[in-house]
């Protein structure tokens, strides 16, 4: 492997010593995953029409817009997007749509045209990206210029057309200002709705982000003041996530995600844990309660387990196998059925419920609350040696096993107790 390549370095950049715009409000939602995150290899094979209709329509619940494709890949392909946007207005998903393409290849462009003239000039947003840096220029043996004149005559087609833009600056954290700014005035002047600050390598960190959103907003702002802006950053350093936030609170309209994180190399930012988190910081108010269950469709659709660990919507995202943590949570629950010791937030928000293990780091409280979900009374002499056994191994015991335990120290006699509905 060669030395890694010098670029620009925006977590040193000297610009704007605070945010130049509040917070929008709600930020909006870009669901990715039937585009960009088809783009990864997580997947080993991609949903069909009828899983994609299904997945859709799962995913309206949680999110503004999605991007359903790259529509210049093929023809069937294209046809499948017309059926999805069919779809989503006959049934009033309440979301908009967009397709992609590469900004500097006509080639992609007519396919979006095309489909918005099927469908009786339907406004389907065109999300058309370019790395407008000289470095990547050098690397692909490109003209530089010319890309850019190429994009010039692609955003002029598009608008012919009447259908909204957004200008994707691919690799925008490994470009220069000066370069950066040469392209967004272009795509601005020639009226996109939409730019959108790419961190397609995955590479930048908080500082990178918030002096990145803040000068561009700060550069572009008051002259095209209609001027939206997005930001679409992969999790290649783990900060997909927390990279949107940061741009959420420098003023950013949208930010983008996909569901599991998939895309390509460590895939994109995790759309179940950005929207709690988006909602968490204030950022949007949304019914989540479906997240789990939504979560768990997605997992069949996609073909994709869930990790059991997956924050908010994997099998232990809110279980303990500790003595002192369920102490808490029992006496948490016993107050006033609310949760803050323990958890971040109450786990029904998002449709999931507290889990308690037994395991060698277990108290009473575990035994307690595990035979409570079991539905068998309480006997000190039935906690004792559950105890004692969990103490002997060296994993969980399974509820299964606990309950032989119970049947055992009781001669079969398990005195039963109504569970709550």
């Amino acid at each position: 492997m060669n030395e890694r390549r010098e670029t620009y370095d925006w977590s040193k950049h000297d610009g704007p010593t605070s945010p130049v715009r509040a917070p929008a409000f709600p930020v909006e939602v870009d669901d990715e995953t039937l585009r960009d995150g088809l783009q990864g290899t997580q997947l080993e094979t991609h949903p069909s029409l009828e899983q994609k209709i299904q997945y859709l329509t799962a995913v309206a619940c949680f999110v503004d817009h999605a991007d359903i494709g790259f529509p210049g890949s093929e023809r069937n392909h294209q046809r499948e997007i017309i059926e999805l946007i069919r779809y989503t207005e006959a049934k009033r998903l309440g979301i908009t749509l967009s397709t992609a393409a590469r900004g500097s290849v006509e080639a992609d462009i007519k396919p979006i045209i095309d489909i918005s003239h099927s469908l009786d000039g339907y406004p389907l947003e065109a999300d058309i990206f370019l790395d407008a840096s000289q470095d990547r220029a050098e690397v692909e043996g490109w003209n530089r210029d010319e890309k850019i004149c190429q994009l010039v005559s692609n955003i002029k087609l598009l608008k012919q057309h009447r259908l909204p833009v957004m200008f994707v600056a691919e690799r925008a954290t490994s470009t220069s200002p000066d370069e950066l700014l040469e392209v967004f005035k272009i795509a601005a002047d020639l009226g996109v709705e939409r730019v959108c600050i790419a961190d397609t390598q995955g590479r930048a960190e908080s500082r990178a982000i918030s002096n990145l959103v803040r000068w561009s907003i700060a550069e572009l702002g008051a002259s095209y003041p209609e001027l939206k802006f997005d930001g679409h950053f992969h999790n290649d350093r783990g900060l997909g996530v927390s990279n949107c936030l940061v741009a959420a609170n420098e003023g950013v309209n949208r930010v983008h995600a996909t569901t599991f994180c998939i895309g390509e190399r460590a895939g994109n930012v995790d759309l179940t844990t950005l929207v709690v988190n988006l909602e968490q910081d204030g950022h949007r108010e949304a019914d989540l309660s479906g997240l789990v269950r939504f979560s768990q469709l997605a997992s069949h659709i996609l073909n994709f387990p869930i990790p059991s660990n997956a924050p908010i919507v994997g099998e232990t995202a809110f279980a303990t196998g500790s003595g002192v943590h369920a102490s808490a949570l029992k006496k948490e629950s016993g107050i006033n059925s609310a949760t803050g010791i323990y958890f971040p937030f109450p786990p029904r928000t998002v449709g999931a419920e507290p889990k308690v293990r037994i395991g060698p780091f277990s108290g009473e409280s575990n035994v307690v609350m595990v035979l409570n979900e079991l539905g068998i009374e309480y006997d000190p002499k039935v906690v004792e040696a559950v105890l004692r056994e969990a103490k002997q191994q060296r994993g969980l015991l399974p509820n299964d096993y606990v309950e032989r335990i119970a049947e055992r120290i009781l001669n079969g006699r398990i005195r039963k107790i109504s569970l709550k509905p």
